[in-house]
């Protein structure tokens, strides 16, 4: 059995207090949680429009709340969904964790005991209830032959059209009791996205047909420790716009304004690199960054991994150095040069760093060498990619933006905000090691030991270590939880 119930002091956004009573799975011994949810997230998990989005800002518990929605359906006898993300390597690394694994002090969403894993089948049968199966788009023909009764996306802002279209046509499982459905949960994107469109959330469109999305902003969450919020109050222009007040917004100051994930996001696996480099940014209330940097024969460049983390002493940062160093074999680290301490004590570990340029125009002159190759090739592929696991290297490029004038306030100068750009500087200092004079294209001492190593058949998800935006769901900052919010009765399966 499970139950959800909404306690009758809650009250749901637009609506009365209401309580839910469901009956879903077996009946066979199931084992019972009680489980506290967001009021949004109430909202989503309850929804009976054929399509539902989750549209989240930052701490809005979107891949909690889209997991608990795919257990609770699957759960029941004969239900078969379907769960995943553009990327099957990222949905592993972040979605699949939050259903199986502790996630800080939260437990998983699916309890262990009341599931068997099939990993090499991708398959988690419900014990006494359905099954749960997983997959990426990034091949598209594990698609086609499904027959679900629902299908579950995290990060849905990754696909384009035509996969949301795919996803649609695979949810035909027949039953009375059957409420099949496609259901999603995201950053808000552009506002020309097809989410945006088809959901009615910018430029006045409205929303199709049995379509409904459920918006937040990160304040909806009160669990969120307030550290972390006085870092989202940092957040300025587009970036506080979508990741904080969860609108679909643009920018006409957008830096990279020609990148397109879904052209310059992919896995590459080649069997030598012609260059490795390792780009890095200092931080420590700021995140300290590393990217892996790779160049192939044709001058083509991919950042395979990113090493992104806040709070992080030089001992650790040289220490995670020292490990990439005797991992990849890189020809050189380029480091902010103004981090003279840094840069010491990665020379005192002989590493093989210098500092990059740091003159006036340099900044400049870095951005407009990244963009040129933000573009395809006459062969039809794109001269610059990122592997899908470094997800804060491709949120920058998507919220990078340059200073608007004060006294005008409608055209920029050439230098961009000194936010939301710590990637973006790493990615800079690496990229103007192919740019400088002298440089050339060369084989890597490290090259071959890329293809040899586990990382690049695993998308370096090791190496990418903030696969989540935050604890989704935790105690406010005085440790007590808030009287409104919602609670799910639940039972998964039966034990056998």
């Amino acid at each position: 059995m499970m139950a959800a119930t909404i306690p009758k002091s809650t009250v749901m956004p637009d609506s009365q207090p209401e309580a839910v009573d469901a009956d879903f799975g077996s009946t066979l011994s199931p084992i019972q949680v009680d489980i506290e949810v967001l009021p949004k997230q109430m909202a989503f998990i309850k929804a009976r429009s054929r399509e539902v989005l989750y549209s989240g800002a930052f701490g809005a518990g979107k891949t909690r709340a889209i997991c608990l929605k795919a257990a609770m359906r699957a759960s029941r006898p004969g239900w078969r969904e379907a769960m995943c993300r553009k990327h099957l390597v990222t949905f592993k690394a972040t979605t699949l964790r939050t259903l199986l694994e502790p996630d800080g002090e939260l437990p998983p969403v699916l309890p262990v005991g009341s599931y068997e894993h099939n990993k090499s089948e991708k398959v988690i049968k419900i014990k006494g209830g359905g099954e749960i199966i997983y997959f990426g788009l990034d091949d598209p023909g594990k698609v086609g032959s499904h027959n679900l009764s629902g299908v579950a996306i995290d990060e849905a802002v990754e696909l384009v059209e035509p996969d949301w279209t795919a996803l649609r046509g695979r949810i035909r499982m027949k039953g009375r009791s059957i409420l099949r459905q496609i259901y999603g949960a995201c950053n808000p994107g552009t506002p020309s996205h097809f989410l945006a469109e088809r959901f009615g959330l910018a430029m006045g469109w409205k929303p199709k047909l049995n379509c409904t999305a459920i918006t937040t902003r990160s304040t909806d969450n009160w669990y969120l420790p307030q550290d972390y919020i006085d870092n989202l109050n940092t957040f300025t222009g587009l970036a506080k716009a979508r990741f904080v007040d969860g609108k679909w917004v643009g920018s006409e100051g957008l830096i990279y304004d020609k990148w397109d994930r879904q052209a310059f996001v992919m896995k590459r696996e080649e069997a030598r690199w012609a260059r490795v480099v390792i780009g890095q940014d200092e931080g420590y209330v700021n995140p300290a960054v590393k990217l892996l940097i790779l160049q192939d024969n044709d001058g083509r460049v991919h950042v395979a991994a990113e090493w992104y983390k806040t709070q992080q002493l030089e001992s650790a940062v040289i220490k995670n150095a020292v490990r990439w160093n005797r991992r990849y074999k890189p020809e050189i680290f380029r480091v902010d040069s103004s981090a003279k301490k840094l840069i010491e004590g990665m020379r005192a570990h002989r590493l093989p760093v210098h500092g990059a340029p740091s003159a006036p125009g340099d900044v400049f002159d870095g951005i407009q060498f990244v963009q040129t190759y933000l573009k395809i090739g006459g062969d039809g592929r794109p001269r610059f990619t990122v592997d899908p696991s470094c997800e804060n290297l491709i949120r920058e490029f998507e919220t990078y933006e340059w200073r608007k004038r004060i006294k005008t306030g409608d055209d920029y100068k050439d230098q961009p905000l000194k936010v939301n750009d710590h990637a973006m500087d790493a990615l800079r200092y690496g990229m103007w090691e192919f740019h400088r004079p002298g440089s050339t294209l060369r084989q890597s001492e490290g090259s071959a030991r890329i293809r040899e190593s586990a990382a690049m058949s695993t998308g370096f998800s090791e190496m990418n270590p903030s696969s989540h935006d935050v604890d989704e769901s935790v105690e406010d900052k005085n440790g007590h939880d808030h009287e409104d919010n919602a609670h799910l009765s639940t039972s998964f399966g039966g034990l056998q």
